[in-house]
């Protein structure tokens, strides 16, 4: 291989730009004995190929479906990091006609699952799913099991009694918290006597499911679906989308008009508590007293009885699944039935019956206020009732009411009275993109439907470049570093209308101006406008449309120089790289690409966006991450000069003899080296993770434990 340079002014100008930093620092010397980093051999060959990727794109192919499996279209789904405490989406999409979501998602290599979360009433929260060695997730939400694929249930921890079999009631003195005096509390049946504890289908118990269920549950339509998610939509209040349903005049009790059977059907729960299901009967009009303490007084209920012991999906805490019904019994005219939660009621064995209440009677609840509601659908001729089953005196509810939603219904037609109950709302598409307008964060435009992020609303990722390509220098992977973030504006097809990225200078550990530039997998017509860059230099040839000229592909410059973000009076000369100086914070740069016409979401994934920098205002002198081809304006005769080691033919870009790269890139927030520290130094485990191929230490930058990090070796401020 040459080894040499060729132009001799090429010679003078790599010379002088190593020593341009080089010279100014010495190399930083430990303490003492104990602060000595773990021993490593600069030299070692990495493996060749490997592309040192920090992430790995997760293709997933996911599917909504109603419980008799039936599509469920236009619904909006979110992916979530298990660990993310912030519960902020790295991806959202829509499914098709046909119900499913297909695509891929960028996230940490050891990153082993991913949260599903369809936020849709009929479907289960959050529901966890492996990622395969393959790196795919294949999974559906809903189905007659209520899921599948790759979905992980929840686990169930329950302590079983002496004796199987539940009694059908048993008896209660003194008052409850928050709540009544019950006589007697019961259950409409027994559970299935068996010790068979290993197994949860066969010991309901566990799970706390019913096996006095009808034996065939209903059918939960699509229509009926879309209905009560209008009404009801997930992470919005109440008191915002339909306050009127919260009008004290309204009624949350079932008043019987004629003799008739009554059941309860499940449809969905969104609660992290398991909560239990009662309900007790009064004679209508003449509801049970209450005392000055605002509770239900001895003998005013004198019985509950038990619906789900367990109100929680099957694979979310419970064994429920959508369409599962109960008979509450025959019911004459003149009887009123009224529901009672039992916030997180189910111990795993049992009924906690002294746990806070929340009733149908609002003037039993705290403060009077209503922890439940109830909706006619005029369609289906179902009576929807939506609990919170947070107080809501307090100021931790989210006031969005559906933590448990069932419906009611009677073997006689009209035999319910409609009388003071609200309407169900039947939604709306104002735009007619396919998206309900409950759920379209642009509901009043056709060409969008949702914002995606990445990493997250409110995290960064960072890229780490050493800009004396094509010579190594002294690795410490901090002469520029720039953090990231992007915003996607996405139909309802999922077809990207806008990319906006909001980029922030982190450190620059030299002199070099160097500009930045993202090449994006678009043609360069395919781009209609780019504004927000930092244009300040005249080495660059920018279009008309905001893209860089003479580029096949697409090409953004967010900055054309870096010491152009620094305040006045600061320096961007080791700016934010030498222990003990101040921390400077550059201008950032929000840059918003529109499309000439929308691109598939997936197709820009982080991994598909070519990141690079343009050295000290040279174009032809470009670093990008390793493994990704140069641009147009790239100077390919510096390639295998130097300590490069590139190899077009073979795909082998921008690693060094050794293999190592020029460019780090992560996502998530990454501590950089300080000054004249190599990564393999201040990160212990950086060779170890290079050596295997990326099969271990996947989490070398990020894991803060013993014997991952040289504290002294990492910048912080």
């Amino acid at each position: 291989m040459k080894r040499n340079f060729t132009p001799i002014l090429l010679a003078g100008l790599v010379a002088f730009s190593a020593c341009k930093k080089d010279t100014l620092f010495e190399e930083t010397k430990p303490a003492t004995k104990e602060e000595v980093p773990i021993a490593v051999t600069p030299e070692i060959p990495y493996v060749e190929g490997f592309n040192f990727k920090t992430t790995k794109d997760v293709k997933f192919n996911l599917a909504l479906r109603t419980n008799n499996d039936a599509p469920l279209a236009g619904v909006i789904v979110s992916l979530y990091l298990p660990t993310d405490e912030k519960r902020e989406a790295i991806f959202k999409g829509v499914t098709d006609k046909a119900g499913n979501l297909q695509g891929s998602v960028t996230v940490a290599a050891s990153v082993g699952s991913l949260i599903i979360d369809p936020a849709y009433i009929g479907l289960i929260r959050d529901a966890e799913a492996v990622i395969s060695a393959s790196n795919t997730v294949t999974a559906t939400i809903g189905g007659k099991d209520g899921y599948s694929g790759n979905i992980v249930a929840e686990q169930i921890s329950f302590s079983p009694k002496a004796t199987d079999v539940r009694a059908l009631s048993y008896k209660t003195s003194g008052y409850q918290t928050n709540g009544l005096l019950a006589t007697t509390f019961a259950y409409p049946g027994t559970y299935t006597a068996t010790t068979a504890i290993s197994n949860t289908a066969t010991y309901p118990k566990a799970l706390g499911r019913p096996v006095y269920m009808e034996a065939s549950g209903d059918v939960l339509d699509a229509s009926l679906l879309s209905y009560i998610n209008a009404s009801l939509p997930e992470n919005q209040p109440l008191t915002a989308t339909h306050p009127g349903y919260l009008n004290s005049a309204v009624t949350s009790t079932l008043n019987v008009t004629a003799k008739t059977d009554v059941y309860v059907t499940f449809v969905s729960e969104g609660a992290a508590q398991k909560n239990t299901l009662g309900y007790y009967t009064y004679p209508t009009g003449t509801a049970p007293s209450v005392g000055a303490s605002l509770l239900p007084v001895l003998g005013g209920i004198d019985k509950v009885t038990w619906i789900f012991p367990n109100a929680s999906a099957n694979g979310s805490g419970g064994g429920l699944r959508p369409g599962d019904k109960v008979k509450l019994g025959n019911f004459a005219a003149g009887t009123t039935i009224a529901f009672i939660m039992v916030k997180d009621g189910w111990n795993g064995s049992d009924v906690a019956a002294g746990n806070t209440k929340f009733y149908s009677n609002d003037t039993y609840n705290p403060g009077a206020k209503k922890q439940s509601i109830l909706l006619y659908d005029d369609v289906h001729k179902k009576f929807i009732s939506s609990f919170e089953d947070i107080d809501r005196t307090g100021t931790t509810s989210d006031n969005d009411f559906n933590d448990l939603v069932i419906y009611s219904s009677s073997s006689v037609a009209g035999a319910i009275s409609t009388t003071g109950v609200a309407t169900i709302d039947r939604g709306g598409d104002t735009d007619g993109d396919g998206v309900q307008d409950a759920q379209d964060e642009f509901p009043n435009d056709a060409a969008r439907a949702y914002t995606s992020y990445y990493p997250s609303k409110s995290t960064t990722g960072t890229l780490a470049f050493e800009d004396q390509w094509p010579s190594k220098g002294d690795y410490d992977m901090n002469d520029l570093v720039v953090s990231y973030c992007y915003t996607y504006e996405v139909s309802a097809t999922n077809k990207v209308v806008t990319l906006k990225g909001d980029y922030n200078v982190l450190a620059s550990g030299g002199t070099f101006q160097n500009g930045f530039g993202i090449q994006l997998p678009v043609n360069a017509t395919g781009v209609s406008s780019v504004t927000g860059q930092k244009i300040t230099g005249s080495y660059l040839n920018m279009a008309a449309n905001g893209v860089e000229a003479g580029q096949a592909k697409a090409v953004i410059i967010p900055f054309d120089n870096n010491h152009s973000l620094v305040p006045a009076g600061k320096s961007a000369n080791f700016m934010n790289t030498v222990p003990g100086t101040a921390k400077v914070v550059c201008n950032p740069v929000n840059v918003v690409v529109n499309f000439s016409a929308p691109v598939d979401l997936t197709s820009l994934n982080v991994s598909s966006l070519n990141h690079f920098i343009i050295c000290d205002q040279k174009r032809g002198a470009e670093v990008h991450l390793p493994g990704y081809k140069p641009t147009d304006k790239a100077n390919t005769a510096l390639f295998d000069t130097g300590d490069d080691a590139t190899v077009p033919v073979n795909g082998k870009y921008y690693v060094t003899l050794e293999n190592k790269p020029f460019a780090i890139m992560v996502n998530g927030a990454f501590s950089y080296p300080v000054e004249k520290i190599m990564i393999s130094k201040a990160y212990l485990n950086f060779n170890t993770w290079a050596t295997s191929g990326g099969n271990t230490h996947a989490d070398w930058y990020s894991n803060v434990s013993s014997g991952y990090r040289y504290a002294q070796g990492i910048f912080t401020k």
